[in-house]
């Protein structure tokens, strides 16, 4: 079954649902009420084990590049290559996320082991599409033809590039 959300009024439609799969086409659309209230529906009776996965781009204004910022090189904006995929755990306590390495030090911690969820982040480029590539290799030059910010997030999937002074145009170029 496919749904939307169309915005927070939307949730109480989801009241009573028990949903094993979630999955988020672009998370960066969806807001941080949206899906900690869908992460309550995540759940099952019938043996499946709930779990979410989502997509997105890059978008430095988004709750998402704050969530994801471990995986992230702070000063390049940049996936950082041996964090990907790597799992963590958090807690939210208060509506603050409590990080962690190991399930362990949560619980040292004093969070008790069923309020912990594992998180990962995996990192991705339109070059990981071999498909895509495969059959429309000129999405490669649609996506090389961006002003560079939009190409910077969508081409090299910088997290931290946003447009600023000095950015699009250089001085010198100016007379």
């Amino acid at each position: 079954n496919f749904a939307h959300i169309d915005g927070d009024k939307d949730l109480n439609k989801w009241q009573g649902s028990q949903i094993a799969l979630i999955g988020y086409d672009e998370l960066t659309h969806f807001t941080i009420p949206q899906f900690f209230y869908m992460l309550s529906r995540n759940r099952s009776g019938c043996g499946v084990v709930p779990y979410i996965r989502a997509t997105c781009n890059p978008d430095v204004d988004s709750w998402v590049a704050e969530f994801i910022e471990w995986w992230i090189d702070q000063n390049t904006g940049y996936p950082i290559p041996e964090r990907s995929g790597k799992l963590r755990y958090m807690a939210r306590l208060n509506n603050e996320i409590v990080w962690a390495d190991e399930i362990d030090q949560l619980i040292q911690k004093g969070i008790a082991r069923h309020d912990i969820k594992s998180v990962t982040f995996i990192a991705s480029t339109v070059q990981d599409n071999k498909i895509l590539l495969e059959n429309d290799p000129s999405y490669l030059a649609n996506l090389k033809a961006l002003p560079l910010v939009e190409r910077e997030r969508l081409l090299n999937g910088n997290w931290k590039i946003k447009a600023a002074a000095g950015l699009f145009f250089k001085r010198t170029q100016v007379g």
